[in-house]
């Protein structure tokens, strides 16, 4: 298996590989025999054309019930394995054709093997494919140097699955061939990293504290959604006449991912067995929680252990891969280039973790993806923990049944400078990150509307609204991702864990005709409080009561003034970082808002709701939620204001 290092230097001299770290498309010219001229055949065709290449493949999918599918018209990815990759697989399972294979193993090969979306190579980045495949499994894609062939790129799915072929555009879609079948792990996360040699350490203290335990749901049994609800879909009305084809979940997952250093990176700081990694995780979180110093030791499983923090706080109950963790693009948009003012800042967004009360960030500059980073690009003043790319770690398998995991460069701890430092800052989270069932489902980034009839950890007070995510468009607001509220709604939810601290809390959104009035709560669990006067979201920030006025330009004290005058009225113009439609500043929107809801002081210890509550008789009214603000006084009322970033 390739070291970090080796492989690292190979990857960074790969400058045409899609990679997600530098979010470029593949610009190498293929080899001739990766050319293919169109000629209007299906994906059926295609393969039937071929019998000396694909007649195995045909024969399962036959046997599936698939065959059907890729003779009609829609769009899908076809990962079509050759002969001999079927012939291999056939032997490393003790038999000797596909007849002797049975009809679910039939149908596990062809539902892996098929994306109901077309993907091109120039679509896809390091990372994840965009959607599961028919057998609700993400798919890796990922590249390498061939050292044999002129450096040539190789592109592999999951990392063992060679496209020995690619891009070969058909009437419904895309096919790829592959020198291997594709064969997703059946192990649960935990059982996927304890397999894995290269992060023994981690494995060890996983399973001695228990947390190993924590990480084996997967799919909810009690779930049921009526098939026509999931696969032909549902009509949602938007801004009041917009008709938009939304998709139910069909499935409700539950799923983890992990960020796990290598041995390797332990020993590289003199950590070198498990007794070492205990002693430097209490280190650590005794400086950080000086109160439970020396009171649970020895005590593993208990959660102010300071090793259970250590592991705890490495876990996620979302699952995301590694594009997946800020905006990427979509529909050939980079929207970090193209709707992120890069300048200004980075993408950025914050998950709660399985350590109690605490949360972890993300951001990804122009290069990279990084935790616990503050600054801007080049100008970090804290660098942050990097997370390799697929591509930069060789063929470790990182996807599990119920989840995945990510290699590290350092290792990870919430530590006083991340408690005190990066996270002394303004904490803009994404509605679309306030439940794990956004993410595990697929729904955010994707380019289907997705409705929701339950919601982990949130309460609809016993009402039937609409929710849904929307698919990602580059008209959507902050990183194009969002979450609606249509019908007579009254929806409560909790607010991710941040550090003590006095915050001002924002409520971002987008003011329209078909909005709703509604009254906003706040508060500790069981004790939530109205937010002022219900606030009317259908008028505009040019009313009074708002007081929005277009920035002057080239007038930095009038700017600053119409911003401290729309503060005193409880609002505030929207950030200047990102452009809506990759031209249009959200800034310069007066519909556009943020709606300042209390000041307070908040702990880690305790859990902080949210109540939205349709207060007028409107069964049509809609409610798009973008993002929350959790503002710590040293920002919004430091010795330097705070930017309009």
């Amino acid at each position: 298996m390739k070291s970090i290092k080796s492989v690292t230097i190979a990857v960074l001299s790969l400058l045409c590989c899609p990679l997600a770290m530098t979010l470029t498309s593949c610009s190498d010219d293929p080899d001739a025999e990766n050319y293919y001229t169109f000629t209007g055949e299906m994906v059926s065709d295609y393969l039937d054309n071929r019998p000396e290449m694909f007649s195995e493949f045909v024969e399962i999918l036959h046997r599936s019930g698939l065959y059907g599918m890729m003779a009609t018209y829609g769009t899908y990815t076809c990962l079509a394995p050759t002969n001999e990759a079927i012939n291999e697989y056939l032997h490393s399972m003790g038999k000797t054709s596909v007849e002797d294979l049975t009809k679910a193993e039939c149908d596990t090969i062809a539902w892996n093997h098929i994306i109901k979306k077309a993907y091109f190579t120039s679509d896809l980045h390091d990372g994840n494919f965009p959607t599961a495949n028919m057998n609700d499994r993400y798919l890796t894609f990922s590249c390498d140097s061939d050292v044999n062939n002129g450096n040539n790129i190789i592109y592999y799915v999951n990392k063992q699955s060679k496209l020995v072929v690619r891009d070969d555009s058909v009437e419904n879609g895309v096919v790829h061939t592959l020198s291997s079948i594709i064969r997703p792990s059946s192990q649960y996360l935990p059982e996927l990293i304890i397999a894995n040699p290269e992060v023994s350490l981690f494995s060890s203290a996983l399973i001695l504290t228990g947390m190993a335990d924590s990480l084996y749901e997967y799919i909810d049994e009690s779930y049921t959604c009526g098939e026509d609800s999931v696969n032909k879909g549902y009509y949602i009305t938007r801004g009041g006449t917009e008709q938009h084809l939304c998709y139910w979940v069909g499935k409700r997952m539950k799923r983890y991912s992990a960020f796990v250093e290598p041995d390797s990176i332990y020993a590289a700081n003199g950590i070198n067995n498990l007794d070492d990694l205990k002693a430097y995780a209490k280190q650590v979180y005794d400086e950080v929680y000086p109160e439970d110093a020396g009171q649970y030791d020895e005590d593993w499983t208990n959660r102010k252990n300071p090793l259970n923090r250590f592991v705890s706080y490495h876990l996620l109950p979302y699952y995301g891969g590694y594009s997946d963790w800020t905006v990427t693009d979509m529909n050939g948009v980079n929207l970090k280039t193209d709707c992120a003012v890069t300048n200004k800042i980075d993408c950025t967004d914050w998950f709660t973790t399985l350590m109690p009360g605490t949360i972890i960030k993300f951001s990804s500059p122009s290069a990279g993806l990084f935790i616990n980073r503050k600054g801007v690009a080049t100008r970090a003043t804290v660098p942050g923990i990097k997370v390799y790319s697929p591509s930069e770690i060789g063929q470790v398998d990182q996807q599990a049944l119920n989840g995945i995991y990510h290699y590290i460069d350092n290792i990870l701890t919430y530590n006083v400078q991340t408690r005190d430092v990066v996270f002394n800052d303004r904490i803009r989270i994404d509605a679309v990150t306030l439940s794990p069932e956004f993410m595990n489902c697929g729904a955010r980034g994707s380019e289907n509307c997705t409705g929701f009839k339950v919601v982990e950890g949130w309460d609809f007070h016993g009402q039937n609204p609409n929710l849904n995510l929307r698919n990602r468009s580059t008209w959507n607001a902050t990183y194009q991702d969002c979450v609606d509220f249509t019908g007579q709604f009254d929806i409560s939810f909790k607010l991710p864990p941040v550090p003590e601290n006095t915050y001002e809390v924002r409520f971002a959104y987008g003011a329209h005709e078909s909005r709703g009035v509604v009254q906003v709560y706040f508060g500790e669990k069981g004790n939530l409080k109205p937010m002022g006067i219900p606030i009317d979201f259908r008028i505009y920030g040019g009313d009074p009561t708002i007081g929005w006025v277009a920035d002057v330009a080239g007038d930095e004290d009038a700017n600053r003034a119409i911003d401290k005058a729309m503060h005193n009225r409880g609002y505030m113009k929207e950030m200047d970082t990102w452009l809506q439609g990759a031209s249009n500043n959200l800034r310069d929107n007066n519909g556009k808002l943020r709606k300042i809801l209390t000041t307070q002081t908040m702990s880690p210890d305790k859990e902080y709701w949210v109540r939205i509550r349709l207060v007028n008789d409107n069964p049509q009214a809609e409610l798009p939620i973008n993002y929350f603000e959790l503002c710590p006084k040293s920002v919004y009322d430091g010795e330097k204001a705070e930017d309009t970033h």
